[in-house]
């Protein structure tokens, strides 16, 4: 740096002394080439990836490997076409093997690009130590450049199956941004049975106040792999990744955009396949 500047010195008094027309021109240029400048940043294609259920722990299960399995895949998918980030979206472990979510958190940490998770109802621990340990809440906003996640908490340390606070994500909805995509990921489905008359009536209330929620996302039920539309938004499930029951393969979901167009399918990561996908 110090060379560059004493190089514009030396421009500059040659400026000054010579005759207009013939050396300015060339000297002008080479002192603005040496001003540094601050790009501006890119903002890529969204495109994510979501996974659930790990069941780190789950007796007569390989669940170490299904974690293995599940990294070295999502690692393929990202050199194959870049992802921005990654939602596990709860039960990374089981049964209440919370001594294992540290482990599980090692796994995680070698995921290509930036990770949240939410609370399932098989991670039975306090809320103090979820912070301690993933540095967040169990209650979540992520504000990214083109994309907000909200990671809305479904159980509890006892590991209850609850329809998670409304009333914070009532007024969460009130603080985001309209001018990108929101996304709610909660483990728990706000619809408990298949018949569809167990239903989280306010959380409901809130998805048909706020239709810039683009998409719910649901783990917990593994023989689910649906994606639908519920209302204004898109209800989407991704089986499981990990566990020894649901669907007969293992998977993760993908999310991507193409301009005001958003568009996902399940992906069967052992068979590489896609399940079924909708545009939404």
């Amino acid at each position: 740096m110090r060379e560059l500047n004493l190089m514009c010195a030396i421009n500059r008094r040659l400026f000054l002394q010579a005759t207009v027309g013939t050396v300015s021109a060339g000297l002008l240029f080479s002192c603005h080439k040496t001003t540094d400048a601050t790009p501006t940043p890119t903002v890529l294609p969204l495109r994510f990836a979501v996974a659930s259920d790990g069941h780190l722990g789950e007796p007569f299960t390989t669940s170490d490997q299904f974690y293995t399995d599940l990294l070295a895949a999502l690692t393929r998918e990202h050199k194959s076409s870049p992802l921005q980030f990654i939602v596990i979206n709860g039960d990374l472990v089981h049964e209440g093997n919370n001594n294992l979510l540290p482990r599980a958190k090692a796994y995680l940490d070698t995921l290509p690009v930036p990770y949240y998770v939410t609370r399932g109802n098989h991670d039975r621990v306090s809320v103090s130590d979820w912070q301690q340990l993933w540095g967040y809440d169990t209650n979540h906003v992520v504000e990214r450049d083109n994309a907000t996640l909200i990671l809305l908490d479904t159980s509890n340390e006892a590991g209850d199956t609850l329809c998670g606070d409304d009333v914070w994500l009532r007024q969460t909805l009130k603080t985001v941004r309209s001018t990108v995509p929101v996304f709610l990921f909660m483990h728990i489905p706000f619809i408990h049975n298949i018949q569809g008359t167990d239903i989280c009536g306010n959380i409901v209330s809130v998805l048909t106040d706020f239709p810039a929620v683009r998409a719910v996302f649901h783990g917990h039920d593994h023989t689910k792999d649906q994606s639908i539309f519920y209302q204004r938004s898109a209800l989407l499930f991704d089986a499981h990744f990990g566990s020894s029951w649901g669907t007969a393969y293992r998977g993760y979901r993908i999310v991507e955009q193409a301009g005001q167009t958003l568009s996902t399918y399940q992906y069967d990561f052992i068979n590489q396949k896609q399940i079924n996908s909708l545009i939404f």
